[in-house]
């Protein structure tokens, strides 16, 4: 089975692009994002005016995923990006030095935004028919595949018998429609558009079957930014925690802004679950990864959850 390498090819494009001074005076933060509403607390904060507020002028920048986010981050091209918890570790296990900033969504028991969503000719009904399929995941290696993985354990199904595939978000509505993937790991609003189309059914909301509440999405940053912009750093949180308690108080304007942010049709915003958020992450919150990750052998290093956020 495939496991996760930074390529060799960006990050030596990162190398050769980080010749930016980090302690330069930034008029505008480039945040990178990927196109998924757990990374709502960020939309808001920037509709909502949250960032301006606390005196940041930030541009969103939609990224395809932590591959490219992640290099961007130490080009300098992007001061700041949404990635996944594992892929903040990995990227700290490559020795690639990135923080956490803040938390945005977590995974949570019973939590439904995000799923398996099987072909309607795969003839998958069980988690154990997943067995020789080919299963189509953003990133191989990222987050999805890692909770996955512990998904399939907790239902007796070995890892390493299915084949993953590598395929981006806005594709999975056609490949799971032509039968060219037998499943996929998608998140909302992907999954509410193949359901709502027929395409395919939701086998499993396995997020919300892991048995445990960790995080999904975070902001984060290079440490050398981040030690030489804590102002920025600290306004950056200051936002999110604003963010985060609107949404919680307003969750369908919050979806609106989602659908505004993302540019979806109205009927799949209608459809569509929010993934549960918070602001702040904590060294503990990244154990779980930290956990998971080694048990997958999907790390070469011991790291340090203290070291890995910013302070």
């Amino acid at each position: 089975m495939k496991r996760f390498q930074w390529p060799i090819t960006a990050l030596a494009l990162a190398a050769s692009l980080a010749g930016a001074d980090p302690a330069s005076a930034f008029d505008k933060i480039v945040l990178g994002y990927t196109a998924v509403n757990g990374n709502v607390p960020d939309f808001i904060a920037k509709d909502q005016g949250f960032f301006a507020k606390h005196g940041l002028d930030v541009e969103l920048l939609l990224m395809r995923g932590g591959n490219v986010l992640v290099p961007s981050l130490v080009a300098n091209s992007a001061q700041v990006g949404t990635v996944g918890a594992s892929t903040l570790l990995q990227a700290a296990d490559g020795g690639i030095d990135l923080v956490a900033i803040t938390n945005l969504s977590v995974f949570e028991p019973g939590m439904k935004d995000s799923g398996v969503v099987v072909g309607n000719a795969a003839n998958i009904n069980v988690p154990a028919d997943l067995k020789g399929k080919r299963v189509g995941t953003s990133t191989i290696g990222g987050v999805s595949e890692i909770v996955f993985d512990h998904w399939l354990k907790l239902k007796g199904v070995d890892f390493k018998t299915l084949k993953m595939v590598e395929v981006a978000y806005a594709e999975m509505p056609d490949v799971i429609k032509a039968g060219n993937i037998d499943a996929v790991l998608i998140p909302d609003p992907f999954m509410s558009a193949i359901v709502a189309a027929g395409s395919g059914k939701i086998l499993s909301y396995y997020y919300g079957e892991a048995g445990a509440r960790f995080p999904a999405l975070v902001n984060a940053t290079t440490r050398a930014w981040a030690e030489t912009h804590k102002p920025e750093v600290a306004a950056i949180r200051a936002a999110t925690v604003e963010a985060v308690a609107f949404a919680e108080a307003n969750p369908a304007k919050a979806k609106e802004i989602i659908g505004k942010t993302l540019n979806l049709k109205p009927e799949i915003v209608a459809t569509m679950g929010l993934a549960p958020i918070t602001a702040t992450i904590t060294p503990d919150d990244l154990k779980w990864w930290i956990d998971a990750m080694t048990e997958q052998d999907r790390l070469r290093t011991k790291l340090d959850a203290s070291k890995l956020i910013a302070p």
